[in-house]
Order: structure tokens, then sequence, then C-alpha cells
């Protein structure tokens, strides 16, 4: 027990900082009177518009109502939100000493975390009252009555205040030894962070912060032979054009001629989107690689188009799931297809999609990105994806992987299960069929949902469904190159040539007749 009351007191006393200095933004004179100036008067403005909304909405009857109780409450966290920091920064631009204590800057830290949650909370609560107000006018008053919105305003003041006593706590437990000096204007925590002399990854993790030492990375591409990196370009650049038009042709076709306004082609504009989108994320940057010297990419830029990737991947994934699902409503249950797949299904399945797909590449970019990547910045990829980027991480990758592996389960198995579902009844509806052409007309309109799916799961599971030991950098462009650029290639064309509709709707759009 004496050891461990010696631990204790230990840890606690290693925090020997009484003071910060806070650098605020510059040491010039002359600067810091114009920067004292302009942040005065943005202060002032601030302090008068809102305690003017919150005068207004208090004195005028007409104002009492759920959204301008909800601004009034904005206004209010707003002008504590500014007095927390600028005041003190306004002070520090005319003073030589610029230093705050311990027990100021955790004050100030917690009190502004609190307002800045609260502020998040109370912009979910403004949307969701005017998701009422237009989507249930009628009701709005019994929905939103006084009661209603006093809880609301009560719980985004208690999250904030809760959550910012956790993110204060895990920040302020750290040993803060010899450097005092905050390269901010005020105490925020990734400021704060730096100066700690403890290992600060429980508290980054608690607070979803990557820690890395690596600013950008160089993506190695395909060659660098300069007649191959020609020969490269040329390909990729007409595969690339031949793609965009392609998949705008297609949404042009689908939203300009009303014999495509079905729920079929409905989604099929949604996947030409997708994929146009889901080359443009990867294939414009490796065309200026191929003729640039300079190949690399920002850490930032890096994380967003892992994240942009990812996102339209699983979007496309769970989209053609979808229509293999539209497609056995139409055969299996014929009559009752324009019922089952009316507009606001077909809406909500397309929203689902999106939002899965966003929130899943959240997940997956963060157990990525999370890991520190120290000194090897080069990418053995032509862009940035999960599995080249993991064999440069600086950290033991087992638990990302496992994630990973979990997640490609659930998002490509689980849709690919669904699809295959789908097909077992679409057979058997077939195999029902009296007459041979009847059979055929069917299964035709399924044939090339089919090769699709077969050539975009099939290089998926390849990249994300396998152990990390088989990882073969060549041989994996090769996949990402099938399921990234040649699907998306290949799905206009697949869809445009097995269509009678579109190939109509084509000449139709030329201006030529369609017997």
């Amino acid at each position: 027990m004496k050891v461990g009351n010696h631990d204790e007191s230990h840890w606690e006393n290693r925090t020997s900082v009484s003071e910060f200095i806070l650098l605020g933004f510059s040491s010039r004179p002359e600067t810091q009177l114009l920067l004292f100036v302009l942040f005065l008067i943005i202060y002032l403005v601030t302090l008068f518009g809102n305690s003017l909304l919150i005068a207004l909405v208090k004195t005028d009857s007409h104002l009492h109502t759920p959204m301008y109780f909800f601004l009034a409450n904005l206004s209010f966290v707003d002008i504590s939100y500014t007095t927390t920091t600028v005041p003190q920064m306004l002070f520090h631009l005319l003073s030589t000493k610029k230093s705050i204590s311990f027990t100021s800057c955790v004050v100030q830290m917690y009190i502004f975390l609190s307002l800045a949650i609260t502020e998040c909370i109370l912009y979910a609560v403004m949307a969701y009252d005017r998701y009422v107000a237009i989507c249930h006018p009628l009701r709005y008053t019994i929905i939103m009555n006084r009661s209603v919105c006093i809880k609301m305003a009560i719980s985004f003041w208690v999250s904030g205040f809760f959550f910012a006593t956790l993110n204060t706590g895990f920040t302020m437990r750290l040993p803060y030894c010899n450097l005092n000096e905050i390269n901010h204007f005020f105490c925020e925590v990734p400021a704060i962070l730096k100066l700690a002399c403890a290992d600060t990854h429980l508290t980054e993790l608690v607070r979803q912060q990557n820690h890395t030492s690596v600013s950008e990375f160089i993506l190695l591409g395909f060659s660098s032979h300069p007649k191959m990196q020609l020969l490269l370009f040329v390909l990729f650049l007409t595969i690339y054009l031949a793609t965009l038009f392609g998949n705008s042709l297609l949404i042009a076709l689908v939203i300009n001629d009303s014999r495509l306004h079905t729920p079929m082609y409905f989604f099929l504009a949604n996947l030409s989107f997708v994929d146009i989108g889901y080359t443009t994320t990867t294939v414009p940057q490796m065309l200026v690689h191929l003729f640039s010297t300079k190949k690399s990419i920002s850490y930032t830029a890096c994380v967003a188009q892992m994240y942009i990737f990812l996102c339209l991947g699983i979007i496309e994934c769970i989209h053609y799931a979808v229509m293999a699902y539209d497609r056995y409503v139409a055969i299996c249950h014929p009559l009752r297809y324009t019922v089952i797949m009316n507009r606001s299904v077909c809406v909500k399945m397309a929203i689902s999609s999106w939002v899965s797909g966003f929130l899943s590449a959240m997940i997956h970019t963060g157990f990525t990105m999370r890991l520190p990547y120290c000194s090897l910045n080069e990418i053995n990829h032509f862009f940035c994806e999960v599995p080249a980027i993991l064999k440069l991480a600086c950290a033991d990758t087992h638990l990302t992987e496992l994630v990973i592996f979990v997640m490609a389960v659930i998002l490509l198995l689980t849709p690919l299960s669904l699809i295959l579902i789908s097909y077992v009844f679409i057979l058997e509806a077939i195999l029902r069929i009296s007459s041979a052409e009847g059979k055929i007309k069917a299964f035709s309109t399924c044939t090339s949902h089919i090769t699709v799916v077969t050539l975009f799961y099939g290089a998926a599971m390849f990249m994300y469904m396998r152990p990390a030991s088989s990882y073969s950098p060549e041989r994996d462009k090769m996949f990402s190159l099938f399921y990234n650029v040649v699907s998306a290639l290949l799905n206009p064309l697949i869809y445009s040539l097995r269509n009678k509709e579109v190939k109509a709707a084509v000449l139709k759009m030329m201006g030529k007749t369609d017997h």
C-alpha cells in the first residue's frame, strides 16, 4: 500500500506547472494592434446581435415559439462561447504578460468545451424543430409543446456539462512538468496535450484524435518508366473519360425520358452517380502522378480520399443488394411491383444505402488512421487504400485488421447473401414460367446485374477479406483497378446494351425514332 500511495503522490506532484503562457497570434506590435481592433469589432458585433435577438424573443409575444426559443438559447450560448476566450485574447494582445494560471486554464477549457458541445446538440434540436414544423405542420404545436421544448433545452445543457467534464478530466489528469508555452490564444485541448510529459494515447483515444509524425505520403503508383507512364496515362485517361461519358449519359437518359422513370432505372442512375464519384476520387490524382515527379499526397488529403473511396464503395455494395431486391419483386410479385416498390420506398432505400456508407466508412477510416505513422511514408499503391496504408503503421495492427475484416464480412457478405437469396427466388419463379421465350426474357433482365455483382464483389472480397500476410502490392493494385475503375466503366455499357428501353431512350435523345 505504501508503494501505491507513493506512486500516486509522485504522479500528482509531477504537475509542477502553475501557469501557462498563451503565445496567441503574433508578437509584432503593429500586427497585434490590428488584430485587437479587428477582434474587438467582431466581439462587440457578436454581443450586440445576439443580445438583441434574446431581447426581441423575450419582449415580443409573436416570437414566443419553439423556433425562437431555441434561437434565443443559441444566442446565449454564442455570447458565453466568445466571452470565454475573446476578452482574454484582447487583453493579451495589448499586454506583455500573456500568462494564465493552471486553474484558470482548466476552468476556461471546461466552459469552452461545455458550451461547444451544447451548441452541437442544439443544432440537432433546431433541425428536429424544423422537421416537425414542415413535415407535420398540423401537429407542430402538440409535438413541440412548452414542456417538450424545456426538456430538450435542459437535455442539451446537461449533456454539454457532462461530456465537457469527461473531456477536461482526461486532459488535465496528465502531468505537465516544464513546458508551459501554449501555441494558441486560449486553453484548447489539442494545444494543451502537446505539453504533457506523459503518454497521451488514452486521452487521445477518448477524444478520437490521431497522433502521427507523417505529414504526407508518397504514392508509388504503377511504374517509374517514362514510356510506360505515358502508355498508362493514355489508357487510364481513355477509361476515365469513357466512364464519365457512359455514366453521365445514363443519368441524363433516366432524368429526361419518362419511360425510364421506374425503380430499376432510378437505382441505375444512383449507381452511375456513385461510379462517377468513385473513379473521380482516385483516377484524376493517378493521372497527375503519372506525369509528375512529385507523387505526394498530404496526410489530410489521404484521409479524405480513403474516407470518400470507402464511403462510395460501401454504398455501391449495398446498392447492388437493393437492385437485386428490386428484380426479385419485379419477377416474383409483378402484379404488386408498383405498390411494393413505390416512390417513397425507393427513396428510403437510396437514403439508407448512402447513410450506411457514410457511417461505415467513418468507422473504417477511424480505425485505420488512429494508428501512428512514424517515418515510413511510401505507399505502394496508386491511392490511399486501407491495406496499403496499414503496412506503414508503426504499431500493432491486429485490432485494426480484425475490425476491418468484421466490417468486410458485414458489408460484403451480408449484401451478397441477400443478392443470392433474391436470385434463388427469382430462379424458382423463372422455372415456373411455361414458355421458353418468357423464361429468357425474365432472366435477361437479371443477367447484367449478376455480371456486375460477380466482378465487383469478387475483387472487393479478395482485397478486404484475406489475411494480411498475403498482401502483394502489385497484385492488389490490379484488383483495386478492377473494382474501382473497370466496374465503373462496364456498368453503363452492360446495362445499356442489355436493355431495350435504354437503347430507345438514346435514339429518342438523338432525334431518331425507336421502332
